[in-house]
């Protein structure tokens, strides 16, 4: 029995990736301060938990700009949904850089059917201001 199993799973088929979609969002301000950019793809089949992949980068004031510094950081969140239920969700955080990143958004059960991306400042100091750009949603093909 335990053979067989063995090589039905040997003989199926590989996991198939979703055509990749690219994603973007930013710190909602007028000197774009803060963004995040990158794709996400999704992997399913048989013998493969599913997965989307979640490749990019988060930035924080890291291009030339008009505007002072703040003395803030930018951190991107990405969560992943199926439904209305939260499946999985990532920080990447960046301080006056460019920070790339690649992860997987997973709880190894259920698939994902659409991404949010939202990305937020923060202070440096520990009493200061904070806000968000707004969130963007990707559906997963």
């Amino acid at each position: 029995m335990t053979a067989v199993l063995a090589t039905g799973l040997l003989a199926a088929s590989p996991a198939m990736a979703a055509e990749a979609v690219p994603f973007a969002a930013d710190s909602g301000d007028s000197c774009r301060r803060g963004f995040t950019e990158g794709t996400l793809e999704r992997y399913d089949g048989p013998v493969i938990r599913p997965v989307v992949t979640v490749e990019g980068l988060v930035s924080d004031e890291a291009g030339p700009t008009v505007c002072l510094p703040d003395d803030m950081y930018t951190k991107a969140t990405i969560s992943g949904y199926r439904g209305s239920d939260l499946v999985d969700s990532e920080t990447r955080q960046a301080d006056d850089e460019q920070v790339k990143f690649s992860f997987e958004l997973s709880n190894g059960l259920l698939s994902i059917d659409r991404v949010v991306v939202q990305v937020c400042r923060y202070s440096n100091k520990p009493v200061g201001l904070s806000y968000c750009g707004p969130a963007q949603e990707y559906k997963i093909p």
